[in-house]
């Protein structure tokens, strides 16, 4: 399948996913910490390719690799887990899994050996504004699930390059503060998967059970029990019916455990790059499409930022894309802390959903956009 990639529409959606939009928490008084993430990936119309899928498709080259659950590629189930010792950086682990696991009976963690960036992309590129110098595009930003665009929309604004630098005309949204859970990783951290071990997770894969953490240098090892609450959750199955042109109906399955469900859509209307969002309160975007806490849930939930677990339709306003979006949708699950004497165990989940459309590739695959010269550029434009 050829994916269109428009490289403005690429530098805005990984820039808005990773840019300074983020509220870190507290520091933590526990030595360990154990972070545990989990993702079911699905590209309806693509169903069933599962391992083959990610081997023929995936960014990684069909391995495994840290990061890909805050990212996930082709259809599946996704695992990354990290090990944040600050008595012994860095030191390799073992961990013993249940056999439904089914990647035998422990895994290893080792510390990278460099950086991975698991929120934005890779290494710097000039060109990562997709702007020659001299030029310009105009940007539109749409919200709220509708039949008809809702008053005061769009809110517009246009880019240009000028002498080498940015230039905007209009007003450019800030991106909503996400809280950043997780971790940056680099070589301070025990990761899993690890260029020593990088097996795919299976569709059929489950965390349910117990698990037990050693080495690393810890003190004892960390006991902790998963049960069905973090585990896998189902997979999005999100359709669309409808067109640009007439706008177009989503409908969605109930998944079980999703405590709320989010959409964005990004495309193009002629030269104008589009953006839409599910949100009622306002301009929402890719930065959403990341794991969340469960009191930012029930806060944005109060707002209509995001759409309630009971919601199962939800419509693009007809006109404001020229062709088929791309559509991004996410289910959010549950997170959870356990704790020990000196320890926690962060665990997060969440299923998402992919509608491949004419435009745009999806933020996630979006890793060699440049993150500097992408962080400049939005940076320029909203003048931060």
């Amino acid at each position: 399948m050829k994916i269109h990639h428009h490289p403005l529409a690429i530098a805005l959606a990984t820039a808005l996913a990773g840019l300074g939009a983020t509220a870190s928490p507290q520091a933590s008084a526990a030595k360990a910490e154990l972070h545990v993430e989990v993702a079911t990936h699905t590209m309806p119309g693509m169903g069933g390719l599962g391992t083959l899928g990610r081997i023929t498709g995936n960014l990684s080259g069909g391995t495994a690799s840290y990061g890909q659950a805050r990212h996930p590629g082709m259809p599946g189930h996704y695992l990354d887990i990290a090990l944040d010792n600050e008595d012994s950086p860095g030191t390799a682990a073992n961990l013993a899994i249940p056999k439904g696991l089914r990647l035998g009976d422990s895994i290893d963690l080792r510390a990278p050996e460099r950086r991975t960036d698991t929120h934005t992309g890779g290494g710097g590129n000039d060109g990562a504004t997709g702007l020659a110098d001299g030029s310009s595009q105009e940007i539109r930003y749409y919200w709220g699930c509708g039949n008809e665009v809702r008053g005061g929309q769009p809110r517009t604004m246009t880019t240009a390059v000028r002498n080498g630098k940015p230039v905007v005309t209009g007003s450019m949204p800030q991106p909503r503060t996400v809280p950043q859970l997780g971790i940056d990783a680099g070589p301070a951290f025990a990761l899993w998967p690890n260029p020593s071990s990088r097996k795919s997770v299976s569709n059929r894969a489950s965390l349910v059970g117990a698990h037990r953490l050693t080495g690393g240098g810890l003190a004892q090892a960390i006991d902790f029990q998963v049960d069905d609450a973090q585990d896998f959750m189902p997979e999005l199955e999100l359709d669309s019916t409808g067109s640009a042109a007439e706008g177009i109906a989503l409908a969605w399955n109930g998944v079980d455990g999703a405590r709320a469900y989010f959409i964005q859509a990004m495309g193009m209307d002629g030269d104008a790059m589009v953006m839409w969002s599910s949100a009622e309160d306002g301009v929402a975007g890719p930065e959403l499409m990341a794991y969340l806490p469960g009191n930012t849930l029930s806060q944005w939930l109060g707002a209509r930022t995001l759409l309630s677990p009971e919601t199962r339709s939800c419509s693009i306003p007809e006109g404001i894309f020229s062709s088929e979006p791309m559509v991004q949708m996410i289910a959010y699950g549950n997170t959870r802390t356990i704790e020990g004497d000196d320890w926690r165990v962060h665990l997060r989940s969440k299923s998402t959903a992919t509608l491949m459309g004419g435009g745009v590739a999806p933020a996630g695959a979006a890793k060699d956009a440049g993150k500097s010269a992408t962080k400049g550029f939005l940076r320029g434009l909203i003048g931060r």
